[in-house]
This record gives structure tokens, sequence and C-alpha cells, in this order.
């Protein structure tokens, strides 16, 4: 997650601008569905190895999708909002993270705790349902950051931003 941020910051963005946001989103979702299926088809008490990539797909998905959506959500602000806007959305983030672990949690731990699988594969159950959650999850941000477009430019008859009303410069070349 690291070094897919650090890329995406010092050459993705800069380069192909909120498409890597895409890019990152399809990678998650494809880590997530490998780390699913890896929990589906793994053997009760053997260390899931080919989870090690499963995750590290993940880990790249998630680090070329935060650069550029917060690159574009602050893009859309004015520049003496900005300080706010970069707090309310690492605050919103750090909501999201904390709903987020309690909702997987509370899956993994209601399959797990079912009873109706033997010890080990409840636990295998567990882990396949909250990626299959998190796999969910991942499309459903995809569909809200569809609605994140290009900043509109204003046009010149725009409202003045403090006063909700025609700068004076405006009125005078208007009448």
């Amino acid at each position: 997650m690291a070094l897919s941020s650090w890329a995406a910051g010092a050459w993705l963005v800069p380069r192909y601008g909120a498409r890597v946001m895409s890019a990152g989103l399809l990678a998650l979702l494809a880590g997530a569905a490998a780390a699913a299926v890896v929990y589906a088809t793994g053997r009760p008490g053997a260390y899931p190895w080919p989870l090690l990539p499963a995750l590290a797909v993940a880990g790249l998905g998630q680090g070329l999708y935060a650069v550029p959506f917060f690159t574009t959500v602050l893009h859309h602000v004015r520049p003496h909002e900005t300080g706010s806007a970069a707090g309310l959305l690492n605050a919103v983030q750090q909501l999201g993270g904390t709903l987020g672990v309690a909702l997987l949690g509370s899956v993994f731990f209601h399959t797990a705790a079912s009873g109706a699988h033997a010890h080990g594969s409840a636990a295998l159950t567990g882990a396949r349902n909250a990626f299959c959650v998190a796999a969910w999850l991942v499309l459903a941000t995809a569909a809200a950051t569809a609605f994140i477009g290009p900043r509109q430019q204003r046009s010149s008859t725009s409202v003045g931003p403090a006063s909700g009303h025609a700068s004076a410069a405006q009125q005078r070349s208007q009448g």
C-alpha cells in the first residue's frame, strides 16, 4: 500500500489523473475476491500461502485509490477551504475504517461462532464471508466514486462565494 500510494502520488496521478482511482478499485476488488477464494478453498490448520499475493494486490489497490481520491475530492473545494475539507475527509476516512472493521469483524465472528462448521472450517468460512462483504463494499465505493466528476468552471456571472450576490465588478459590467 505504501509503495503504490507513493507511485500514485509521484507519477500516476500527475499523468493519468482521477482514472487511477478506477485501477485502484479494480485491484482492490481483485485482491478481496482472491482472498475470499483462498479462504473458501483453504484447509483448516494449514497456513493459506496464496493469501499473501491476494492481500498484496488488495494493498496495491488501496494505495492506488487513496491518493487520487483525496486529490480529486480536494480539487472540488475552494482553496481557502482545503484545510477544513482535508480534515473532514480524514475524519470520515477514520470513521469508515472503524465501521468497516466492526462490520467485517461481526460477519467473521457471527459465522465462526455459529457452530455449523467444524472448528477450523468455521474460521475459514467466517473469513471468506468477511472478504465477500468487503468485495461488495468495494463495488459500492466504485458506484459512489462514479459521481465524483471533473470540476465545473465557474461562469463570469457566477455568484460571489461569501456574499451570495454578484460582485460589484460584475454588476457594473452588466448594468
